[in-house]
């Protein structure tokens, strides 16, 4: 039985005579690499589809007059999430006054579900006491191949209402996952920093030290909201993003004994269209850590490589 899972665009969707809609989808990129010929053989018979946007929409209450978002928010050196309350809502609280009345509107925001799905899996989500669901676990079950239909019957509700319900859970914890998010990728940026500096002491290469500087630059959320995260390393003075993935899907990458992972084999995996956090569960280890491990796999990879370029000017001079 032919079987395809691919990415999409839903540009249109037309009524057409005797009740029939037609959906177009486009996929863009490399999405039905492989797969054509699968999904000709699907022609005229009956599939079934499930869709799930890929970017959440929320709302964000905003202050009328500044023009600012009235639930701020910052995150500890453990990653947690709290609000933190306006100065002059604290100042009225400390002196038992009554708060001040502002105007208000809704702003429509957007979010990565991925990035969405990974704060909610990292355990760092918080509960609500309307919403008395497990959703950590329903998320990372979800990613790991079951269906809602199935949670659904073993919580004993409807597939149409866990799906209502993971939607609302997704759109009110989302600016908190935002926050998480910018916390996260400071953190990684900090890390690489510090370690760019004390290889920068130890080998000052000019070749190596900017190679270094476009790997640390990267993020490995995707830049399509498409809504795939994929690796944007900017091309570096040596080794550009099309020759580094290259190397490494070449096999002749050196292995590195605190990298864990067979980053040439998960890096097939990514470029048919698996995420990261697909990758990461099926391998039972957080896609945060995934991705940890294949931003300095790629640092390392990419040294390697300009020290051979470099090895190899001298030695034809």
């Amino acid at each position: 039985m032919p079987y395809i899972d691919f990415k999409s665009v839903v540009k249109k969707v037309n009524l057409k005579p005797g009740g029939k809609k037609e959906i177009v989808l486009e996929v863009s990129d490399n999405g039905l690499d492989g797969k054509l010929d699968s999904l000709s053989e699907m022609i005229d018979c009956k599939v079934d589809v499930s869709m799930e946007s890929l970017i959440v929409n929320y709302n964000v209450t905003i202050n009328a007059k500044t023009n600012e978002p009235l639930k701020t928010y910052k995150v500890d050196d453990k990653g947690v999430v709290s609000e933190v309350k306006p100065q002059g809502e604290q100042i009225e609280a400390d002196l038992g006054l009554p708060p001040e009345k502002v105007p208000i509107k809704e702003q429509t925001e957007q979010a990565e579900l991925e990035v969405i799905d990974e704060f909610i899996t990292s355990g760092m989500s918080p509960s609500y006491d309307d919403l008395p669901y497990d959703f950590q676990s329903i998320i990372k079950r979800k990613y790991e191949g079951e269906t809602y239909m199935k949670m659904a019957s073993e919580l004993g509700i409807s597939s149409g209402k866990i799906v209502e319900l993971v939607d609302e859970y997704r759109k009110r914890v989302a600016p908190l996952a935002m926050k998480w998010n910018e916390w996260r990728q400071g953190k990684d940026k900090a890390e690489t920093q510090s370690g760019k500096s004390e290889a920068t002491d130890d080998n000052p290469q000019s070749d190596a030290k900017n190679v270094e500087n476009d790997v640390d630059s990267e993020q490995d959320n995707d830049p399509q909201s498409r809504g795939e995260s994929d690796d944007s390393d900017g091309p570096a003075a040596s080794v550009d993003k099309e020759a580094l993935e290259q190397f490494i899907l070449s096999g002749q990458a050196p292995i590195f004994e605190d990298i864990p992972y067979d980053f040439p084999e998960l890096l097939k995996r990514k470029l048919s269209g698996e995420t990261w956090m697909q990758i990461a569960n099926s391998l039972g280890t957080s896609s945060t850590k995934m991705q940890s491990a294949w931003s300095k796999y790629k640092k390392l990879v990419a040294e390697h490589m300009a020290k051979s370029n470099n090895g190899g000017e001298q030695g034809a001079a």
